[in-house]
């Protein structure tokens, strides 16, 4: 039998769990939502970024969660990069070329870590979130509560961004459609550009919260890829809301998985509900293409 008490925690833990997919997962929406671009590499992106917090932490003493502030602004440049050498020749090409690339960039970084870190997990070894407190039956975990509210106001940032700026709305046009886009003037090469950027900033932000409290070995990006996608398949492109909500059911459904099931296991009940969202929502809970 399983307790309300042990039910109760977590599921909190879930919610908590869920907002920080939805953060990891926003990157991926917004590249493939504007660019139509299938990013391949995009939980390995998170795992060197990951590299970064754990040497910046260990080497200069610095919180993983101040390591934000470095690493923000770099990966955006670092985007940028990836964007102008390897997206942008393959933009308008078949999809499968665009999978190769994109899947090439990932098995590169992969094996870049592995040749300078090798395959040990490394972990910060201290954190100023590392503290719980009780709450009733509850015990909250200063770091999990800190990536929730963190993730919550960089989702009503970015919605801000989405609908109030200009690059935001053209991204949204872009979004809708293409070709009236170019037509109106949106400049979509240097907006594609920003993009890419902004999605790998992310990136970015979200292995800083992780490495809080998790751990980073070079096969971290696979996981988080596939959790990526699951949740913006679900989601359908809806925007913010659609992979809020699908971050949300992923993140409380693995955790209350793992009441039941071996932690090799617990992903089945994510993929189950998944399979049943797509059966019979095709285009998603939030779809609107």
């Amino acid at each position: 039998m399983i307790s309300p008490e042990l039910l109760l925690q977590n599921s909190v833990d879930g919610i908590f769990l869920g907002l920080f997919y939805s953060l990891v997962a926003m990157g991926l929406a917004l590249i493939f939502g504007v660019m139509d671009i299938i990013n391949f590499a995009h939980g390995d992106l998170l795992m060197i970024a990951a590299y970064f917090v754990w040497l910046t932490s260990v080497d200069l003493s610095v919180d993983p969660t101040l390591t934000a502030l470095l690493l923000i602004p770099l990966f955006f440049i670092i985007g940028i990069g990836i964007f102008f050498g390897m997206i942008q020749p393959v933009l308008g090409k078949e999809p499968l070329i665009q999978i190769a690339v994109t899947v090439g960039l990932g098995l590169i970084l992969q094996n870049i870590a592995l040749a300078m870190f090798k395959a040990q997990p490394k972990a910060v070894p201290y954190s100023i979130f590392n503290f719980s407190y009780s709450l009733g039956p509850l015990t909250i975990y200063a770091s999990k509560l800190f990536i929730a509210v963190i993730s919550i106001v960089t989702m009503y940032a970015l919605n801000v961004f989405l609908n109030k700026t200009y690059i935001g709305l053209a991204m949204r046009s872009t979004t809708d459609n293409r070709e009236v886009a170019q037509l109106m003037g949106i400049n979509t090469r240097m907006l594609y550009a920003v993009t890419f950027g902004l999605g790998v900033a992310l990136i970015a932000l979200s292995s800083s919260l992780w490495m809080t409290f998790g751990q980073v070995q070079p096969y971290l990006g696979t996981s988080f890829s596939l959790i990526s996608w699951v949740i913006v398949a679900m989601g359908g492109l809806g925007g913010i809301t659609g992979v809020v909500y699908s971050g949300l059911i992923v993140g409380v459904a693995e955790s209350l998985g793992s009441l039941f099931l071996t932690p090799s296991a617990r992903m089945a009940v994510v993929y189950i509900i998944f399979f049943l969202v797509l059966w019979f929502r095709p285009r998603g809970l939030f779809g609107r293409r």
